[in-house]
């Protein structure tokens, strides 16, 4: 790939999807049917032949998709090609890279090492990690869990940077200490006067990179690799399907490819590493994810394991900074579908366009993972992938209430 395009790309995937408008006129679910349109531009009203549809207008050559209650699936569905060439179709068990979606285990397991006594969400991470964490410009402003959690601590994105530490077709080559101290740290081998912006504190700005110093946090508070206390902490006990975060950690036949769409044929991508991987590298099935949502649904139990208190999932999802952003909680954030309130998170990389949203009164999740890059396009003006997705995610929502 062109530097310049490889650039751009990680730019879009640093960023949230950004949702569509809701706007009633743009839900096809609602589309009047005596409106004089051909038939061919009606959606089905079931919802496989809803989905379906809207996949083939937007581009997404895969999903899979839930609507998850406490008590258990209301509904998965698996649509389409896990591998378009090979014509391998998703199914239930199919692994999809979940791009930001990820940042919120990493969120969970942070909570687990405060309910332990081995983190403080607003202690200066200065007594924890083996290096300065502190703004060049701001050093008497302490940094903590909670502001990186929240994109608060002042550290920002530097696409150029971060792309130097992706490694395209395979696993990450930079540990998470490595990346962490090299870049957040004055001297590092990745740092910049970009590196920072605000003084810590003071701004809500979306940082992926500080997810990478996030896992190198967890490594050291819990003294063993991110990737073990993750499948210790969460995936084993949840028992999530095969998730993992390397390609080394899963099974790659269950792997979907992840795809381009140009308006006319499909191009598969690689399956790339990042070495900030707790902000975007988890592989899970539509299985896994709902587990893992009906788990938060209920307080942080599932099937008699708990993974966290019901207090650490209430702070998880409590908005912390208000007056510097209005939906931010602990990574997870809030968004509307509809007339409905949600939170949870979005995702977008290279060939993958994620949603996972626990509805506000906590009573369903709606859940929809593609092997698109349906919400990168978005970004440069091709937004039928972005639409399809979105239209799916309201007819969820009605299916669900």
């Amino acid at each position: 790939m062109p530097r310049a395009l490889w650039l751009i790309c990680l730019f879009c995937f640093a960023c949230e999807a950004a949702p569509a408008t809701e706007d009633a006129s743009m839900d096809a679910a609602r589309v009047d049917r005596d409106a004089g349109l051909p038939p061919e531009d009606l959606p089905p009203e079931d919802l496989d032949g809803f989905i379906t549809w809207q996949m083939e207008r937007g581009g997404l050559p895969g999903a899979a998709v839930a609507i998850v209650r406490p008590d258990g699936d209301a509904f998965v569905g698996a649509y389409g090609y896990a591998d378009l060439e090979a014509e391998v179709p998703v199914d239930r068990h199919t692994l999809f890279i979940l791009a930001s979606v990820s940042k919120t285990v990493a969120a969970v397991r942070v909570m687990q090492l405060v309910e332990s006594g081995a983190l403080d969400l607003d202690a200066p991470l200065d007594g924890v990690l083996p290096y300065a964490l502190r703004h060049p410009e701001h050093p008497d402003a302490p940094i903590t869990a909670r502001m990186l959690l929240a994109h608060v601590s002042g550290l920002e994105d530097v696409f150029s940077t971060l792309a130097e530490v992706t490694t395209a077709g395979g696993d990450p080559e930079v540990s998470l200490a490595e990346f962490a101290e090299g870049y957040a740290s004055e001297g590092g081998a990745w740092y910049g006067e970009g590196n920072w912006g605000a003084e810590p504190g003071t701004r809500h700005a979306y940082c992926n990179a500080g997810y990478g110093v996030i896992g190198h946090l967890v490594e050291v508070a819990g003294g063993a690799s991110f990737r073990a206390q993750t499948e210790d902490g969460v995936f084993g006990p949840l028992e999530m399907d095969g998730a993992g975060w390397f390609l080394a950690d899963v099974d790659e036949a269950r792997v979907a490819v992840p795809y381009g769409y140009n308006g006319r044929s499909y191009n598969p991508l690689p399956q790339n590493g990042f070495a900030y991987y707790p902000a975007s590298s988890l592989r899970a099935s539509i299985t896994g994810l709902a587990r893992y949502a009906r788990m938060l649904l209920r307080g942080g139990e599932l099937d008699g394991s708990r993974v966290l208190s019901e207090e650490s999932v209430a702070e998880l999802l409590r908005l912390q900074y208000p007056e510097l952003d209005r939906g931010q909680a602990l990574t997870f954030s809030e968004r509307g579908v509809g007339a409905s309130r949600y939170i949870g998170h979005s995702g977008s990389t290279f060939g993958g366009s994620t949603q996972f949203l626990l509805s506000r009164e906590g009573t369903h999740a709606i859940v929809l993972i593609t092997n698109s890059d349906a919400y990168i396009r978005s970004r440069f003006g091709q937004t039928e992938g972005r639409d399809a997705m979105e239209a799916i995610l309201r007819r969820l929502d009605a299916e669900a209430r």
